[in-house]
């Protein structure tokens, strides 16, 4: 990961740091941790998450769902024995846990689900054992994903070394034997750990749950990728069940015991209550035992185990906060309720928003005008060449087939004027455009690992560059089927969209070559181009293209009945220019209009390869100018 040799080399700097601050010292501590590591903090996060040192007073982790900030203190996980660079690590983890909480909260009901989910918690201290345990390996397999093979070694060391140096669990309750085994043996797979038989066939059943892919449920429910909402939906039905069944067996082991062996909840009682053994409130005369008192202790000790950066006050602190912004502002509301009826998510929604207001503000240097400007204006003129035959008015005239004004005739003819200019006609103007019915626009973008590399800007651009594209073919098409009437010869506008990242689906288009091209199918192109993580296997897509002509299609090209252009984004070389030159020479020969866009000067080779219809963007910014530019030029002759 970039930015891990800098952190590095911050944490050997300080590898015997002292000591040196007192508890009332406590703020000034997690200021000084989040300024020495705020550069990998920001750089893993991409500007999602905001960082900040805990106020005075807050001696755990808090974050805020309104702003989306992390409120981090370092004496924490300190205080369990973790080093600075454990520590560090730890904090990427909760970054990951705001982040899961945040994206349920953006998704339809998402707010219902979290609700339900913190009473779970709050109700249940096996349920908050068991969920910290299992979200903790999803979270931690999302940050050495993300992240320097280092801090594989760093994550290991924290279970290794601090918070699972034993392995023998069996001294616990069967139920959160269950849960920590869970954990542990998923983070350190090379190291059983210790439980009893029935624990271990609950461990062992939940493994053998698979799909029909063969790929087990319990990895499927820790996968990165997997929304907050679905891991709760199989986490309840699969393993909330195992540890219910292991708890009930547990309160029914604590209630036979002796009661000096007992242990466990013991405590005053409240006035006008007497305990029984096993934690046991007796109430007149029901009786129910409550586990969170029977295993009161063994919950204290798995806080420990199985640290909660967050406490369950801080997370219900935040989540009312959040639910307060939320009904008192009406346009956030007003952009969830409409994102949910248009099947997308409100961030999504919101971040489209901004990228069409962004583009829309694109200056051709050239002209000094906004890109769209000018296309809406090619649009404007290709539609009134395509206008039908039209009657322009000549006034006044000698003759013609209207009287338009009865009294200034009388008043010529008596003055000598036999021929008065009262009479209104009409010329009939010819306005045709080429002979091209149809248009088919396919644009192919890049999304290869290195348009995620400097910051992601030629990403961003790329997005830019797309959602300028979409919504210009969107306006045309529409006012092609507005003026469809009034058109001599109708022009219909399609468009399809591709990408390539090296896998199965770099075939499939993401919009399918249509005239539609719907607000949902917009936002959701928007942010799927915004993750790059793969190849350049760009010939893939133009094979597909290729694939696609058919021989009908093939003769209304020949006879300009329809005409096809395919741009490609690409950042850098081909995986395999031949198969890109074959596809290109095979669409060509066929009459479509195919050009290479090179991205930076990385992108370079696309000149070569896309040759001789190819374009260069010498910086990212310049990539939305350069798709003007071309669209105009190859939509003139309409």
């Amino acid at each position: 990961m970039a930015g891990y040799e800098s952190y590095q080399k911050a944490v050997s700097e300080e590898s015997e740091r002292k000591e040196t601050r007192g508890e009332g010292d406590a703020h000034a501590e997690a200021v000084a941790f989040v300024e020495k590591h705020r550069d990998l903090f920001e750089q893993y996060a991409r500007g999602k998450v905001s960082f900040a040192p805990a106020p005075e007073g807050l001696n755990t982790f808090a974050f805020d769902l309104k702003t989306n900030t992390i409120y981090i203190n370092s004496k924490f996980y300190q205080s369990l024995g973790l080093s600075d660079e454990k520590t560090s690590f730890a904090t990427l983890h909760e970054i990951e846990h705001f982040l899961e909480k945040a994206q349920l909260l953006s998704e339809a009901k998402g707010e219902r689900v979290f609700e339900g989910y913190l009473k779970k918690i709050q109700e249940s201290k096996a349920f908050a054992v068991m969920d910290n345990c299992v979200a903790d390996v999803r979270e931690n397999r999302t940050v050495t994903g993300k992240t320097h093979q280092g801090f594989s070694e760093i994550e290991k060391k924290c279970y290794q070394e601090d918070l699972f140096k034993e392995t023998d669990f069996t001294k616990e309750p069967k139920h959160i034997q269950f849960s920590y085994a869970l954990l542990r043996e998923a983070r350190v797979p090379d190291e059983q750990c210790r439980v009893a038989p029935e624990v271990r066939a609950k461990l062992d059943a939940l493994k053998a749950i698979k799909g029909t892919d063969g790929a087990s449920l319990f990895e499927v429910m820790t996968n990165p990728q997997m929304p907050m909402s679905v891991r709760l939906k199989l986490q309840d039905k699969f393993v909330w069940p195992m540890v219910k069944e292991l708890l009930e067996k547990d309160v029914e082991e604590e209630n036979k015991k002796p009661e000096k062996e007992s242990g466990e909840g013991k405590g005053e009682s409240k006035e006008g209550e007497s305990k029984e053994k096993g934690g046991r409130e007796k109430k007149g005369k029901e009786a129910k035992p409550d586990p969170n008192k029977l295993f009161k202790d063994a919950y204290t000790r798995a806080e420990k185990k199985v640290p909660n950066a967050v406490p369950l006050e801080e997370t219900k602190k935040a989540f009312e906060d959040w639910e307060k912004e939320q009904r008192e502002n009406p346009l956030e509301r007003a952009d969830k309720e409409y994102a949910e009826k248009l099947g997308v998510k409100k961030d999504d929604l919101q971040k489209y928003r901004q990228i069409v207001e962004s583009s829309n503000k694109i200056i051709n240097p050239e002209t000094n005008e906004t890109v769209i400007e000018e296309l809406r204006a090619l649009i404007s003129k290709i539609i009134s060449k395509r206008l039908k035959p039209s009657l322009a008015p000549r006034y006044p005239m000698e003759e013609g087939e209207d009287l338009v004004d009865p009294a200034h005739l009388v008043a010529e003819v008596k003055a000598g004027n036999l021929e008065p200019k009262v009479w209104e006609t009409w010329e009939v103007k010819e306005r045709r455009g080429k002979r091209f019915g149809e248009i088919e626009i396919t644009l192919v973008c890049d999304r290869s690992r290195s348009m995620d590399e400097d910051g992601g800007e030629k990403k961003i651009e790329q997005q830019k560059a797309a959602v300028l594209m979409m919504e210009a073919l969107k306006e045309f098409s529409d006012v092609c089927d507005e003026e469809r009437v009034n058109m001599e010869k109708p022009l219909e506008v399609r468009s399809e969209i591709y990408s390539f990242q090296s896998d199965s689906q770099d075939g499939v288009p993401l919009k399918k070559m249509s005239k539609e091209l719907g607000e949902k199918e917009r936002v959701t192109i928007a942010g799927i181009l915004s993750n790059a993580t793969g190849g350049t296997t760009d010939f893939v897509p133009l094979e597909a293209i290729n694939r696609g002509l058919d021989d009908e299609m093939k003769k209304k090209i020949a006879e300009g009945d329809l005409k096809k252009i395919v741009m490609v984004f690409t950042d850098g070389g081909s995986d395999d220019a031949e198969r890109v030159q074959t596809a290109l020479e095979d669409l060509r020969v066929a009459g479509v209009v195919v050009i290479g866009i090179g991205i930076t000067e990385s992108g370079r080779p696309a000149l070569a390869t896309y040759a001789p219809n190819a374009r260069l963007a010498e910086t990212a910014e310049k990539l939305p100018i350069v798709l003007g530019e071309l669209l105009k030029e190859h939509l003139k002759d309409l």
